[in-house]
């Protein structure tokens, strides 16, 4: 009697570390498995990085204020940048990307590229 007591009383205990331990291990791999992915921009051809200028929209447009200026980088093919941002305007779309050196521009939405997560 005694000793189904006690046997009882291990294989609670047993089964409560385990529980206890796969809860922790199930909530770490969640965490880690769930977290945001960031974007990033491929260039598939030569695709130009351009200065970021910034507009004054008019009233009651649906501009971002964000316009593209003078060419600061060109990624070759294969070359990537983190996206930022992303605008879109009344005529066209753009991406703000962060390059390797840590310089910022915007892409134009174009088919020079494709967005790859990571």
């Amino acid at each position: 009697m005694r000793r189904n007591i006690w046997l009882k009383n291990v294989t609670t205990r047993l089964l409560n570390c385990c529980t206890l331990a796969g809860v922790v291990v199930l909530t770490a791999v969640i965490s880690v498995g769930c977290g945001e992915r960031e974007n990033w921009l491929e260039a598939e051809r030569p695709t130009e990085v351009r200065l970021i200028e910034q507009s004054s929209p008019s009233p009651g447009s649906a501009s971002t204020g964000v316009e593209p200026g003078k060419v600061v980088a060109t990624l070759r093919p294969g070359e990537t940048a983190r996206v930022v941002a992303v605008y879109h305007g009344q005529d066209s779309d753009g991406f703000k990307v962060q390059l390797a050196d840590g310089t910022e521009g915007l892409i134009m939405a174009g088919d020079t590229f494709k967005v790859v997560s990571r």
